[in-house]
């Protein structure tokens, strides 16, 4: 892992507003202060041909998964990706995010076990059934937006030349996606991030995390806990404004639904 700061020209500085929104104002509790971070300009879609080596794998402050640095080996310039899982520093990766070129004459096909390779970004109409892909698009020609984080992937479950194909995302959900839309093969890195132990205080206050008090240490005019001896009063947990916060269900779905896209292509 890359153990210095990020390229210049390709990310910026980021400034945090602490909660507050343009007037001031707290709006989201518990968050201030932290280290100073860069925000890494992420190509999301990928859409330079040609073969791309891994130069290095790199940190990012802003995200769970790690990064890897790639270099265009037709024009040396340098872009950054989401790290997928099993790509090693000089490895080779390719985008085909517009359909597989046609084979000119004299030249030798590529075999789909070359295509399929992690890493690789592919339509989804060119994936086969079963393969585990990362970074989906939802519209053909935009940026990827699902599975980004670390250690997520979507499969494949139909797909075609025309129409929809089905995608069964980490929660059990399918998702219809055009077959004009790109995905990354693989997952991403980084599995383990979930395990991290931050260990004291003030790793968590350099993340930005202020501390948190609890809520039958309050008042009861500031809390649903508040109030009494040390006791919430036999009632269920509750947020500040009320509502539930353990066991309250938030999607009001079967446990295996499909959803249909919103954007339909003409």
């Amino acid at each position: 892992m890359y153990k210095y700061s990020a390229v210049k020209r390709l990310s910026f500085g980021y400034r945090s507003t602490g909660g507050r929104n343009n007037s001031g104002q707290i709006t989201v509790r518990g968050r201030g202060g932290g280290h100073k971070k860069r925000i890494r300009i992420i190509d999301f879609k990928r859409t330079t041909t040609g073969p791309h080596q891994v130069v290095r794998l790199e940190y990012d402050p802003n995200r769970s998964a790690n990064l890897a640095l790639m270099r265009n080996l037709n024009t040396n310039e340098f872009s950054y990706i989401i790290h997928p899982k099993d790509v090693k520093i000089g490895d080779t990766l390719y985008s085909w995010n517009t359909g597989i070129p046609p084979t000119l004459p004299g030249e030798t096909p590529l075999a789909k076990s070359q295509m399929i390779q992690p890493g690789n970004v592919l339509c989804l109409r060119d994936i086969p059934v079963g393969t585990v892909i990362h970074n989906i698009s939802l519209k053909a020609g935009c940026r990827g937006q699902l599975c980004r984080s670390a250690g997520t992937c979507g499969q494949v479950l139909s797909t075609g030349q025309t129409g929809f194909a089905q995608v069964r995302l980490n929660s059990k959900e399918v998702r219809l996606i055009h077959v004009d839309c790109s995905a990354t093969i693989g997952m991403v890195g980084n599995l383990d991030h979930h395990n991290t132990v931050l260990g004291k205080a003030g790793a968590s206050r350099r993340m930005g995390r202020r501390p948190k008090v609890r809520g039958i240490a309050m008042s009861p005019y500031d809390h649903p806990h508040g109030g009494g001896r040390k006791s919430k009063g036999n009632k269920h947990p509750r947020s500040p404004w009320g509502w539930k916060t353990k066991g309250w269900k938030t999607v009001r779905r079967k446990k295996w639904f499909v959803v249909s896209p919103k954007w339909k292509a003409k």
